[in-house]
């Protein structure tokens, strides 16, 4: 078993409550946290630059980054959608969506798809110009986009709330899905193989990604707001019931599932065989992927956010406004999952 203190590369205090999932690329962390979006060097913590949007309660959403370029939302009445160079944390441009942005940016070919209070857009993402709006309900959670098709979280009215499948390129609805008792999801789909996953209420299902039919439901002891992640067959998911589930990616039957002693709110990243995520019993848990035996456990003393993995580092944010840079723990197993 890894010490504790071997774990532990560094660690960053941002002064503010709450913090997103870090995007790291090219030696970098970017997160967001309070009124402020910062970019910390990934091997020291050393901060490189900050960037805040004007006001102290405007607050940048989660970051992600695409071509050295970081792009976020703000929800801020008009929603403006910025794009910051990601070495220098200049301002390349600022984009008025005309509503809260309510969802992390997803990118792909040149173009930024974001949702806010009113609906889908899409941005140019080397000039911030818009291409086309999707409107119908608030985009909850993070688009995900995949073979042409965005997929994304729609709330508001009954009748247009669920799943939507939208042509990248002309903003064109192909699909909606629907469980009939959606319960504000604010997680973001994965696609893999053909499949779209996505959780809603107290379940996670399995659509088929071209005409939006359900394959399979596999239903938990509570809600369930944490993004699915797709590794090797397996689809792993926490639930607020205090377990991360693995779950067939075919048939949906469970294989495994490992118990914390809080809710497991936080989306799992899945590198090298292991699976970590965060519980609300204030710790990071990495298990194993294939097994659901515990790897490592380390005590983060608040509630553990969706960390993100790179190099064999764990880079983590804890809701009290710190941001944890970890070695990712040994492969020996310390106790079996559920």
């Amino acid at each position: 078993m890894v010490s504790l203190e071997s774990r532990e590369r560094w660690r960053f205090v941002t002064g503010h409550g709450g913090m997103s999932r870090p995007a790291v690329a090219d030696g970098l962390v970017h997160v967001s946290s309070g009124p402020e979006l910062y970019a910390l060097d990934a091997a020291t913590g050393q901060q490189r630059w900050s960037f805040v949007t004007g006001h102290e309660r405007i607050r940048p959403l989660a970051p992600v980054v695409a071509d050295s370029v970081v792009h976020f939302g703000s929800d801020d009445a008009t929603g403006h959608t910025y794009a910051l160079d990601a070495v220098t944390g200049r301002q390349l441009w600022k984009a008025a969506t005309g509503a809260p942005v309510s969802s992390r940016a997803a990118v792909a070919d040149g173009v930024v798809y974001i949702g806010n209070g009113n609906g889908l857009r899409a941005l140019d993402a080397t000039t911030g110009e818009q291409r086309w709006e999707l409107t119908g309900g608030e985009v909850l959670g993070c688009p995900a986009v995949a073979d042409g098709v965005v997929y994304a979280h729609v709330g508001g009215e009954r009748g247009n709330k669920g799943l939507h499948a939208v042509d990248a390129a002309t903003g064109e609805r192909r699909w909606r899905f629907t469980t009939g008792r959606e319960w504000n999801e604010a997680s973001m789909p994965a696609v893999s193989g053909g499949t779209v996953f996505l959780s809603s209420g107290s379940s996670l299902y399995a659509v088929d990604a071209h005409d939006g039919r359900r394959k399979w439901e596999c239903r938990t002891g509570h809600y369930v707001t944490a993004s699915p992640a797709v590794a090797d067959g397996l689809v792993h998911c926490g639930s607020w019931d205090s377990h991360l589930y693995a779950v067939d990616a075919a048939t949906g039957e469970q294989r495994w599932r490992f118990a914390a002693d809080g809710a497991v709110a936080s989306s799992a990243a899945v590198a090298d065989g292991l699976i970590h995520f965060g519980s609300w019993d204030h710790h990071l848990y990495t298990v194993d992927a294939a097994t659901g035996a515990l790897r490592g456990k380390f005590p983060a003393g608040h509630r553990v956010g969706s960390p993100t993995v790179v190099d064999g580092m764990i880079y983590v944010g804890i809701f009290n406004g710190h941001l944890l840079a970890l070695r990712s723990p040994a492969t020996a197993p310390e106790r079996a999952g559920n």
